[in-house]
């Protein structure tokens, strides 16, 4: 049940409507005040929550000697709902880059905290080099990315390969040259100096600058979106590429 009430408040649901339509999913015809009883939430609290779902057709009622009841419907509306917004957005997504793309005509930054704001920040250069048709991403990296998000970073640069972007990847000296790490088709190595260690990682995906932090279990995310900072950023990047061997075979 603990699953299923996440799935929904994840969905959307606030807490009170995910814990009684996951009630109603097991105990159809049920009135408010029995409701209220099990989930323990005051029965005023219950009749309004009732009423918001039942007028987004996720739950449905009926008067039965006298006493209103409620069924929640079939949890199936759940995926219709979720392909109609999709359908919905996916239609006006080209018009709403357009406005996005004038807004970024100006230099902006933002900050991103714990491990789902730097898997927001890989998914934003997923979704640059998907839309710009970006071939080819400069990045420094320490090993902390594939210790901290192991899963979510091979399934990341799995769908990187897949839009054929290419990575130069410079990484401290030390680095093991696992499959996360070495040469291959969709990227080259190359090791810094043992004299020039680093921590942390940076990433340039066209005029997208992003800076990563494991430090201390501090997880977090700088982004820049400047033309400028980008531009220095990548030849300061080929300057240091330049004077390193090839390796990570």
């Amino acid at each position: 049940m603990k699953d299923i009430i996440e799935s929904l408040n994840e969905y959307g649901f606030s807490r009170n409507e995910s814990l009684l339509y996951s009630h109603l999913l097991s105990n159809q015809d049920s009135p408010a005040y029995a409701i209220a009883q099990k989930v323990g939430i005051p029965r005023t609290t219950v009749y309004k929550t009732l009423e918001i779902l039942k007028k987004q057709g996720f739950v449905s009622s009926w008067i039965k000697n006298g006493v209103k009841h409620f069924s929640a419907e079939n949890p199936e509306i759940l995926t219709r709902r979720l392909k109609a917004k999709e359908q919905s957005v996916t239609q006006a997504l080209p018009e709403m880059i357009d406005l996005f793309n004038l807004r970024t005509t100006h230099p902006s930054s933002k900050m991103y905290e714990g491990k789902e704001g730097v898997k927001e920040v890989f998914e934003q250069t997923l979704s640059i080099i998907k839309n710009k048709k970006i071939k080819r991403i400069l990045a420094f990296s320490d090993k902390n990315i594939t210790e901290q998000l192991p899963k979510f970073y091979r399934n990341w640069k799995d769908r990187k390969n897949e839009a054929k972007a290419f990575t130069q990847l410079i990484v401290p000296s030390g680095t093991p040259m696992t499959d996360d790490y070495k040469s291959y088709e969709f990227r080259e190595t190359r090791v810094m100096p043992e004299s020039f260690p680093f921590e942390g990682g940076m990433d340039i995906v066209g005029s997208f600058v992003a800076f990563f932090s494991f430090r201390d279990g501090q997880i977090y995310a700088v982004t820049i979106d400047s033309p400028i900072i980008a531009d220095m950023m990548t030849k300061f990047f080929t300057y240091i590429w330049g004077t390193l061997e090839k390796n990570g075979e």
